[in-house]
């Protein structure tokens, strides 16, 4: 049986996160900062009517399955390969790499155990594009390079948040490698994403096309079900992290004749109508301001400044600027666009997003007992989606005024 208290925080949780993101989405920014903002009042900071509990954490890692697998239904690996794939990943790679840079060694340099530096550096490399997309939607930009670009820098940019994470998560199970166990630990990750790409499409668009004939539509959605949660848990059993696996099992049902008309809109409202606003909401509810402030003080000669705090404005510097530095340069060295295009895209790749939220909340749930100080860590983590999801959407909407 379901104790009250819990029927009773999820009613809450739904119900505001609903109100306030509805709202925040009225105003022209991502209905995520709604949310996040209903879940630090709900939270014990403000009215604490939502506690810390093993049952939400639980629901919460499984809306984080649901987003994943939503986001890789979205993302057509064939058609990305044809068009900006050898671009979008450069870009990817020289905006991602130097933000994973910038961010670990902040965090390490003022104190925090490398691994937990090592997370909050891999939190950062993937942008959110669904901002962008939002913001440029709103605009009117549908078909620009700019455009066209950012989408497909999206894509490659997750793709490679979720390799890095699963490095990391074998990192951990080995405890330490050196470079010849890391690039033989990269093969095996690289080659497990290869091997259920190419042989899981196949057996998964069968399996879709032979339920639709002999059942209903019910029954598909059952079966995408079934395969996402399979390759979730051989993900899981490989140390790849299940995450992965559900964003792989996203990717394999993608370009499934049935997936735009049965898959898609079935899980979409599945993951939107309960899954990703109540992790958003319990992404709220787990920031803790009041204990950033009043973290271990750092000695600035003329003033002392809580070691949170700093970290917080320390890695919102870095990572807005390290994510413009990173796209703008790697576009300059690509050629093809104009300065302004470049300074567009620079801006658009500055959000953060769900995958600082996922792989943060990772570190928390699933890695705790090993990433000293992740859970203060995390609440600067949020802090920063919420800042960047805010900031980012009123800059770029400048720079198309200009």
């Amino acid at each position: 049986m379901i104790e009250v208290s819990i029927l009773f925080e999820l009613l809450l949780m739904l119900l505001l996160g609903k109100i306030l993101g509805d709202l925040v989405g009225r105003l022209g920014f991502s209905p995520l900062i709604g949310q996040i903002v209903a879940g630090i009042i709900l939270g014990p900071m403000i009215l604490n009517a939502v506690g810390l509990s093993w049952e939400l954490d639980e629901l919460s890692n499984l809306g984080i399955l649901f987003m994943m697998f939503l986001m890789g239904l979205s993302v057509d690996f064939e058609k990305l390969m044809q068009e900006n794939v050898y671009r979008a990943s450069f870009i990817s790679i020289c905006g991602g790499l130097l933000v994973f840079i910038a961010a670990t060694a902040i965090t390490a340099l003022l104190g925090f155990d490398l691994n937990t530096a090592l997370i909050v550096g891999i939190a950062f490399i993937s942008t959110s594009t669904a901002i962008g997309f939002m913001v440029l939607n709103e605009i009117g930009d549908n078909y620009s390079n700019v455009f066209k670009t950012i989408m497909a820098v999206g894509t490659t940019d997750d793709i490679f948040a979720m390799l890095a994470f699963a490095l990391y998560n074998s990192y951990l199970a080995s405890g330490g490698l050196d470079i010849r166990d890391a690039f033989m630990l990269f093969l095996l990750v690289l080659g497990f994403i290869i091997f259920i790409l190419k042989f899981g499409r196949s057996i998964s668009e069968k399996l879709v096309s032979w339920t639709v004939k002999m059942s209903n539509e019910v029954s598909v959605i059952t079966v995408a079900l079934i395969i996402m949660f399979f390759v979730a848990y051989l993900s899981q059993n490989m140390e790849v992290a299940a995450v992965t696996g559900a964003f792989l099992a996203g990717t394999i049902l993608a370009r499934s004749p049935f997936s735009y008309k049965i898959i898609t809109p079935k899980i979409e409202a599945i993951s939107e109508g309960f899954f990703i606003p109540l992790f958003f909401v319990y992404t709220g509810a787990r920031i803790d301001i009041a204990k950033m402030v009043g973290s271990t003080p750092l000695d600035l000669y003329f003033v002392k400044v809580p070691i949170d705090l700093f970290l917080f404005l320390g890695l919102l510097m870095v990572v807005m600027a390290g994510k413009y530095i990173g796209t703008y340069g790697a576009a300059l060295i690509s050629g093809g666009y104009r300065l302004d295009e470049m300074h567009k895209m620079g801006l658009a790749m500055t959000p953060m997003g769900e995958y600082t939220l996922v792989i943060g909340l990772m570190g928390v749930t699933t890695l705790g007992s090993v990433l000293p100080g992740i859970e203060s860590v995390y609440s600067v983590l949020a802090l920063i989606v919420l800042f960047t999801s805010i900031i980012a959407p009123v800059m770029l909407k400048k720079a198309y005024e200009n």
